[in-house]
């Protein structure tokens, strides 16, 4: 693979080319919109959108807008809507769960409205894909340490698969019982098959979750991973650990991030909150988006996941 989806840290040490800053006339028309309907944002800013979809299907596949005065001049309630509205012109916001919710805030797992999962535990996260097309997060605070984002580039895990490893390509496109965790539509098993990576239209596309695929040889009709395939699996993960391949992102309230979940593979380090200030206490807002008919092609196995779950 070659051209923009290949990266490493090592190509950010000089800067952070995936921040957008947003302009004053972009923050106060995106502000005009905010107490109205959610589909309608000034023309203004669909320059901005435009720049956006480009970086995530053609570029890095990652970015951050950062400059929302969140506190100051917008309520978190005026930000969230500013976040369902730019998503909206990402794409159509698609559902999380089997009960169709399309907004999820992601905070400390002892908080009475969170429901549990990886996501809203303190641990660092497992490096993973979303299901979608886009996954986007509006920070609503920060945590008093710890929660970095960390993104890494699925390219470039792949070159480094054909350079080190070429003999388990055939491996990486089989597909894999991956488990819902409890979380599959309504008359589907407790898994679905996913290829790690694939090939249509052109495109290479991945969807890795290395901890689903393995927890889900908890079901009897999952056929058992053998050696080699939890070699090659144990593999993947090591790459994504290995110094230099992911980048940390420590977002601020009021950053919004986009990424691709085709091309960038993600995570999170583990934090800690400030019992004694909100502000300082991890919470994020969630959004998936699909692109649908304007997204990459997908295999079979993929674009049925990419409207999300109902």
């Amino acid at each position: 693979m070659s051209g923009p989806s290949v990266w490493t840290a090592a190509d950010f040490e000089s800067g952070e080319p995936y921040v957008r800053r947003l302009t004053d006339a972009e923050v106060d028309a995106l502000g005009q919109e905010a107490p109205g309907p959610a589909e309608l944002i000034a023309e203004l800013i669909a320059e901005l959108i435009a720049e956006l979809v480009d970086g995530l299907e053609n570029g890095i596949g990652y970015a951050v807008l950062r400059g929302l005065p969140l506190g100051t001049q917008y309520t978190p309630e005026q930000a969230s809507r500013i976040h369902r509205a730019i998503a909206g012109r990402v794409g159509e916001i698609v559902p999380q769960n089997r009960d169709g919710d399309l907004v999820s805030v992601l905070e400390d797992a002892h908080h009475p409205a969170q429901r549990g999962g990886t996501y809203a535990s303190k641990a660092g996260a497992p490096f993973h894909t979303d299901p979608t097309d886009v996954v986007s997060y509006l920070c609503l605070a920060p945590a008093r340490s710890g929660g970095a984002r960390v993104v890494a580039s699925a390219a470039t895990v792949y070159n480094t698969l054909v350079r080190e490893h070429p003999e388990w390509l055939d491996l990486v496109y089989r597909e894999y019982a991956t488990d819902w965790e409890g979380q599959q539509p309504d008359g589907e098993p407790g898994w679905s098959p996913r290829p790690i990576f694939s090939a249509a239209g052109g495109a290479l596309t991945c969807s890795l979750a290395t901890k689903r695929i393995v927890s889900a040889m908890r079901f009897e009709d999952v056929p058992r991973l053998g050696a080699e395939e939890m070699t090659c699996l144990m593999y993947l993960d090591s790459l994504l650990r290995r110094p230099g391949t992911a980048v940390h992102v420590d977002l601020r309230a009021g950053d919004l991030e986009f990424v691709n979940n085709h091309t960038v593979i993600h995570s999170r380090t583990g934090f800690v909150d400030d019992p004694s200030d909100p502000g300082r206490q991890r919470r994020l807002q969630r959004l998936w988006i699909s692109r649908g008919a304007e997204g990459r092609p997908l295999v079979p196995a993929l674009r049925r996941w990419r409207d999300g779950l109902s």
